[in-house]
């Protein structure tokens, strides 16, 4: 019974002690009625919430230069991108939009950041940072794609190096922990070469789409990551995370866009492409950090898939955004 009693006594103390009240008063500036609590800067200077306004924010921006407003548009995690594709993005088969560009080197990185694309085809990761006010590192095993970069960015060179050659190598062409932010899309193995007959092209019998023909292999190179077969693949893309591990500043991220796909005629039904990549990321050193989805089914037709047999397949109307983190020990 005592116990009862110390218990309850106990539950009452605890209660909340009564609000302050507030002070009502004729806003200064407008006139209109608010109120406020006592003692505070707005109710010493007799004004409403709106024309009072907020403090502005001082505190440090430590990765970007986004307002608050902007940062929280940015975090979705599903999202679209429709942009229409250049011609020269045209000529490569597989860029992804300039505003997803623009958007995830807004995100990651300040004016003036040195950006890398190891893979940087056409230049789509370049031109973004070029009309952000970054500075850039754009590799690629295609002499015709950095070329075609390089003019390009003529106007800017003293801020961009662009060269001819292998991911696997970086760092013949960047310094040691000397990158701020990685955007980039790898390619898929031999998927160009070998994509006839698995979903590049539409299944014409039910339908009035025209057929689409293969994107162009990259190069003819046979130590051209787009020309090995999936387990070499796989192996060379690590030994580029391991490349972009080494040149990539501590606490910096790393984003990849990348898409599954299907080799129905090889006996795989689906190619968890993404996940293998985060694999071979891991086991070089990267944090995953962020998956986003790269929403792209209103792109694109639907097609019949397996129709009228046994094996449903959805469309693959997606890509993955993957953000990637280099965190060491101090």
């Amino acid at each position: 019974m005592t116990s009862r009693k110390m218990q309850t006594t106990n539950q009452n103390q605890s209660k909340p002690q009564s609000t302050k009240k507030r002070s009502y008063f004729s806003c200064r500036k407008c006139g209109l009625q608010t109120d406020a609590l006592p003692a505070t800067e707005r109710s010493r200077k007799e004004l409403c919430r709106d024309c009072f306004g907020k403090n502005p924010d001082r505190r440090p921006k430590d990765l970007n230069e986004l307002s608050g407003k902007e940062w929280a548009a940015y975090s979705r995690s599903v999202e679209e991108y429709p942009d229409t594709r250049s011609k020269k993005q045209k000529e490569h088969g597989a860029c992804f939009p300039l505003s997803l560009a623009k958007q995830q080197i807004e995100i990651y990185t300040k004016s003036r950041a040195l950006v890398l694309d190891p893979f940087v085809g056409v230049g789509t990761t370049m031109d973004a940072a070029k009309s952000l006010n970054r500075r850039g590192v754009g590799i690629d095993i295609n002499k015709s794609f950095a070329a075609q970069t390089r003019r390009d960015l003529k106007d800017r060179k003293k801020d961009f190096l662009i060269r001819t050659g292998d991911a696997r190598n970086l760092r013949k062409f960047v310094n040691p922990s000397s990158v701020d932010f990685i955007l980039t899309s790898p390619p898929y193995a031999d998927l160009l070469r070998t994509i006839k007959g698995d979903f590049a092209f539409k299944w014409r019998e039910h339908s009035t789409l025209n057929a689409l023909s293969n994107p162009a292999p990259y190069s003819e190179k046979p130590n051209d990551l787009g020309n090995l077969d999936y387990e070499d693949f796989l192996n060379a893309i690590s030994d580029v995370f391991s490349e972009c591990y080494y040149v990539l500043k501590n606490n910096a991220y790393s984003v990849w866009i990348v898409k599954d796909f299907r080799a129905v005629k090889r006996g795989v039904p689906y190619v968890n492409f993404h996940g293998h990549i985060i694999e071979a990321a891991e086991a070089s050193g990267f944090t995953l950090w962020d998956i986003k989805i790269y929403d792209q089914t209103r792109f694109r037709p639907l097609v019949c898939l397996g129709y009228p047999s046994k094996n449903y397949y959805l469309n693959i109307g997606h890509s993955y955004i993957i953000v990637l983190r280099k965190i060491e020990e101090n």
